[in-house]
């Protein structure tokens, strides 16, 4: 790929993410608010085009979001469609699957549990795009309170070969290149005082008991689902990978879509749901 240069950062990371009030505590509206100025003020004086997440807030309702910020304007986002656990009591849920066209590259966004519905991977496809982004703040169980090297690469190791079968296929089933980005470490900490938080929603979430903790990763795969970047943090720590992206890895008339019969795959997607 030749042309843009675009930085993937996770999901939610400019307000944090984690099953707790404060995910929420600093949505704003997009992209009128101070984290969002921030944002489009650092790509322009950086020169590249930003994908960032951040709680965004609408009209009383906050959703799970991606903002696309290229060199100074603000593109657009795409909200999470799916939610993952207790994201239900904090977030509302997107409609929409968006597409952004920097230069000459067309981009999709897939939000974590997101990409757990290979729909939309196609429904980015179908409308052209040549890459899809997939922020994580995929969360895991607990942890240990000091856990050893050892356990720390299992758990990222762990991350690493679902994502490989995740989405090696979403490359390889639609002639495209996917990159994937996660957090690192617990959101959860530095949480001043969890005891001013009540259970939210019928039923309530104790927010003390909350588990929210991000082993990392840094990923990508070309059209033939071959990985192109794999992260080589061996720690819970943020990490910084560059990748670039080879055009002719898109194969010219593709097989599994030249000859799709696409208002029958519809009608047939319709009849079944």
């Amino acid at each position: 790929m030749t042309g843009p240069a675009l930085l993937l950062l996770p999901e939610l990371m400019l307000t944090g993410h984690g099953g707790h009030p404060k995910m929420i505590e600093s949505a704003e509206p997009v992209p009128e608010g101070p984290l969002s100025r921030s944002i489009i003020d650092m790509s322009r004086e950086a020169n590249l085009c930003i994908c960032v997440g951040i709680a965004e807030l609408d009209h009383d309702v906050v959703y799970n979001s991606m903002a696309v910020f290229d060199r100074g304007r603000y593109l657009g986002l795409q909200r999470k469609i799916h939610m993952s656990s207790d994201e239900y009591l904090w977030f509302g849920v997107g409609e929409e699957v968006s597409l952004f066209d920097i230069d000459d590259v067309r981009f999709g966004i897939i939000i974590c549990f997101d990409n757990s519905f290979p729909e939309l991977a196609l429904a980015c496809a179908l409308q052209g795009a040549e890459l899809i982004l997939a922020p994580h703040a995929a969360r895991m169980g607990a942890w240990p309170e000091h856990p050893d090297a050892e356990f720390k690469q299992m758990m990222i190791r762990s991350h690493q070969e679902k994502w490989q079968r995740t989405h090696a296929a979403r490359a390889t089933d639609h002639n495209l290149f996917v990159m994937l980005s996660n957090a690192a470490g617990s959101s959860v900490e530095g949480l001043a005082s969890l005891d001013d938080y009540e259970p939210a929603g019928p039923g309530g979430i104790d927010v003390r008991n909350v588990i929210a903790n991000h082993a990392v990763t840094v990923m990508g795969f070309d059209p033939s689902g071959e990985t192109t970047l794999r992260t080589t943090a061996e720690d819970f720590v943020d990490e910084i990978a560059t990748v670039e992206l080879d055009a002719s890895k898109r194969q010219v008339n593709y097989p599994p879509t030249v000859n799709r019969r696409l208002d029958t795959m519809l009608r047939i997607l319709s009849e079944a749901s």
